[in-house]
């Protein structure tokens, strides 16, 4: 059974769900309600229906505010700020007759050769490939390749929108979003679960992707056609469209990998189901919580709920680490915004800590006392403290070298400068790409600090004729040893490896100290 939701949604509802939804006559109040619904499903399960019911926006629909559907920015669950730019419901039939012409012969055929195209491009122009992403490419290179970025993934939204009207949908919504805090391009195919078949749903989910894997494909056969800038940009874009690709194939998180996953295995909720699943388990091992009833009849339940806990907590501290690193330098703005991004994290973390460990405990089993409970706590807490300071990290000072007259030397810039830089010291001297920075030489520090030097700003990252002068410490090196096979070019991204620590010690330095350091300055 599907239910409308007031924002336009819909919502696909189980036997019980939907026999219980439609009884909702509004002659009845909430305690009512709840004794009727817990005779037939239990009371915990009347309880969290009725509850989503109601989150849902489906009781007590007159004299609801403004929907969803009608506001231009939106919020949805778990974190994706939505700001709606397009209604292409407006022009469905029009999508819809687009969606015939691209599935009539020969475009599907053709689409294959073009994939079996850019696979043969792809290897005959593999070594052209891995040099245009591993070196410093050109700033108008750069701002190009950046708009064609974001052209395909609009042309990626649209994927979506045809094949949802194909099937005979209406993609509601299209805009621009922070998905887990990162800028990002949304359709709302929600309506896509309308369509009866489990393999057309799957197919609106993945027609995003394949716009991208042609896109690739095409640019892989351009990229072997062309030479010198031309062909790095082709290259370029293949290679981002294959990683977009493999991003949106993640289905721990709400991309479309996940959304085919669901339409697939045709379960709704398939991905709060197994976090549920997930988190009973977590509760019974540690803390020897009451086992609830499986949300997810499925024997992969929990080890896909655990991934879908985690992936989000990884991405989101893969973008925080992203803003650290470019706040920092701002001076005591950046400092303070670090300090700040780096207490809301930790305590985000240690919110969600918390009220599992306190849903687990409230839930134990009778069979669980006390001293099951101290024994999980502590387990818990030494599944985060033992890994913080067992596991090391290695510290590395980074910086530029110069390579002039048959001579090299290091370059430490003043707030990258390590302390304890001693002769010997092991050096990686890089060639840094958008997508890849290879080693292209090894070389050892010769002697201590040799004066102040410069090197070219552009020299430290992938875009090579950035303007702009860094200053810093010069270090002669020796022992040059070139086994990459790519040139050493005059000037280049440099690190040195000065010592271990433990992954605690290393977050301590790097995200609390440094910022507060720049304060104290």
């Amino acid at each position: 059974m599907l239910a409308h939701l007031p924002d336009g949604r819909h919502l696909r509802l189980g036997r019980d769900a939907a026999a219980l939804l439609a009884g909702l006559d509004g002659s009845r109040t909430r305690e009512e309600v709840l004794v009727q619904w817990a005779a037939v499903v239990g009371e915990q399960r009347a309880l969290e229906l009725l509850t989503r019911f109601d989150a849902l926006g489906l009781l007590d629909l007159p004299g609801l505010p403004m929907s969803a559907s009608d506001r231009r920015v939106s919020y949805r669950k778990p974190m994706s700020l939505q700001l709606t730019l397009l209604r292409p419901e407006r022009f469905t039939g029009r999508l819809q007759a687009l969606g015939r012409v691209l599935t009539r012969q020969p475009v599907p055929l053709l689409y294959a050769v073009l994939l079996a195209g850019g696979a043969g491009a792809g290897l005959v122009g593999r070594g052209s490939l891995v040099r245009a992403v591993s070196e410093p490419v050109p700033l108008h290179i750069t701002v190009i390749l950046s708009a064609a970025v974001i052209a395909v993934s609009v042309l990626h939204e649209f994927g979506h929108a045809i094949a949802l009207a194909y099937f005979g949908g209406r993609p509601r919504r299209m805009g621009v979003m922070l998905f887990y805090l990162a800028p990002a391009f949304f359709c709302d195919v929600s309506d896509g679960w309308r369509l009866a078949a489990p393999r057309h749903r799957a197919l609106v989910a993945l027609s995003g992707v394949i716009v991208n894997v042609g896109v690739a494909a095409a640019s892989a056969i351009a990229g072997v056609l062309s030479t010198g800038d031309a062909a790095t940009f082709w290259w370029l874009l293949t290679v981002a469209n294959l990683l977009v690709t493999a991003f949106n194939l993640v289905p721990f998180v709400k991309l479309d990998g996940y959304l085919a996953l669901m339409a697939m295995v045709d379960v709704p909720f398939l991905r709060q189901r197994a976090m549920a699943d997930a988190r009973g388990w977590l509760g019974r091992v540690f803390f020897g919580s009451a086992c609830p009833a499986k949300r997810l009849d499925r024997a992969w339940s929990v080890p896909f709920g655990l991934c879908a806990l985690a992936f989000p907590v990884l991405l989101v501290g893969a973008v925080l680490a992203q803003v650290l690193t470019a706040v920092l330098p701002w001076g005591a703005v950046g400092a303070v915004l670090s300090l700040v991004v780096v207490l809301l994290g930790a305590g985000c973390l240690l919110y969600g800590a918390g009220r599992f460990a306190g849903s687990a405990m409230c839930s134990r089993s009778p069979r669980a006392g006390t001293p099951r409970r101290l024994l999980g706590v502590i387990v818990l807490v030494a599944a985060v403290v033992v890994p913080l300071a067992a596991v090391q990290v290695e510290v590395s000072a980074t910086g530029g070298y110069i390579a002039t007259k048959g001579r090299t030397v290091l370059v430490l810039p003043d707030e990258g400068r390590a302390r304890g830089l001693r002769p010997g010291d092991h050096v990686l001297l890089k060639s840094v790409g958008l997508f890849r920075s290879p080693v292209v030489a090894t070389a050892t520090v010769d002697s201590g600090p040799s004066g102040r030097a410069t090197v070219a700003t552009a020299a430290l990252g992938p875009i090579k004729d950035l303007p702009g002068r860094t200053e810093g410490t010069r270090y002669p090196l020796r022992n040059i040893s070139d086994s990459s096979g790519m040139p050493l070019s005059g000037t280049g991204y440099a690190t040195v490896a000065t010592g271990r620590t433990s992954l605690a010690e290393w977050l301590f330095r790097t995200h609390l100290l440094a910022p507060l350091r720049t304060l104290s300055d």
